[in-house]
């Protein structure tokens, strides 16, 4: 943990750290991106799901196939899948993807639906994947990447994303190259933001709810399971926190100033009802936030009081 010395000694430990932690990431993806690429390349429609506790990968690859490409592209809860799309379903969509983060019974039943109803299932999950998943699902199709790490998983799908794009447009040559060149914005980052992280460190010493926008939701997972698990905390969307809020007077919001409006109704219950809010606002795309988002909780775990 740091906390010896001032903000910017703090901040050049951070950069040094978070530095090379990014660029062990990139020096993973590249066979990755590859793959998933040829897979998204194969078909013009996708249903995208997820297993384990992150939703939030899955989550960001249909907020960017639906911004920036013409894939016919929808997220579907896994229970949904295979309990009232996979066994009724005719003809439509027969693709799938799923990107996993902890193998448990839920994935092993999902992909025998899915298998005994003959759809194509690409599987994104990290190593090791036991033989009773690795069998399930043919070779070309599986991706098994050496690590659970959340930034790993968004940036996988974000660059996979801006190469199928064949990183051309606006907005798809900017994601790629923003994703790709991390470390050269990494001061910058942290010199902006290292208040905020001491100011969310303060709000979250006593039991929280944590919310997002959409976008957003990948920083709101990591802050869940990742950060100070010794205190509690409940992950909520928007629409419910009101109905939380008998649980804690703390909300800590993670959004984007594009996504401002959405957020509203949480705001409001600060007059309301009198709730305390902290937020983490991103300023920038909301395709590109979640990645900053990402690199700010990191950072938020290094940092002591």
């Amino acid at each position: 943990m740091l906390g010896i010395g001032g903000r910017d000694d703090i901040v050049d430990v951070l950069d040094k750290v978070l530095s090379r932690y990014l660029s062990s990431l990139h020096e993973l993806l590249g066979s990755y991106v590859k793959q998933l690429v040829q897979f998204l390349k194969s078909g013009n429609e996708l249903l995208i799901t997820y297993s384990g506790i992150y939703a939030s990968p899955a989550t960001y690859l249909l907020l960017l196939l639906r911004s920036l490409t013409n894939v016919n592209a929808y997220l579907v809860e896994p229970e949904t899948l295979m309990y009232y799309v996979a066994p009724y379903v005719e003809g439509g969509i027969r693709r799938v993807l799923i990107i996993n983060s902890g193998v448990n019974s839920s994935l092993i039943r999902l992909l025998d639906q899915l298998n005994l109803t003959g759809y194509e299932v690409m599987l994104v999950s990290p190593s090791p994947i036991p033989d009773n998943i690795r069998y399930k699902v043919r070779e070309d199709l599986l991706l098994e990447i050496k690590s659970q790490d959340l930034l790993l998983q968004h940036l996988l799908v974000g660059i996979a994303v801006s190469e199928y794009l064949n990183r051309s447009g606006v907005r798809g040559s900017r994601l790629w190259y923003e994703l790709s060149n991390l470390n050269e914005v990494l001061r910058d980052l942290l010199t902006k933001y290292i208040g905020k992280l001491y100011e969310i460190k303060k709000f979250t010493n006593d039991v929280f709810i944590i919310t997002s926008t959409p976008s957003m939701l990948g920083p709101a997972e990591y802050i869940t399971y990742n950060y100070n698990v010794r205190i509690p905390r409940y992950l909520i969307p928007l629409n419910n926190v009101k109905h939380y809020i008998k649980y804690s007077k703390k909300v800590l919001i993670t959004s984007t100033d594009v996504e401002e409006f959405s957020t509203k109704e949480v705001i409001g219950l600060k007059i309301k009802e009198a709730i305390e809010i902290c937020e983490l606002r991103i300023r920038t795309d909301p395709l590109t936030a979640p990645i900053y988002g990402l690199i700010l909780s990191n950072a938020l775990t290094m940092i002591s009081d």
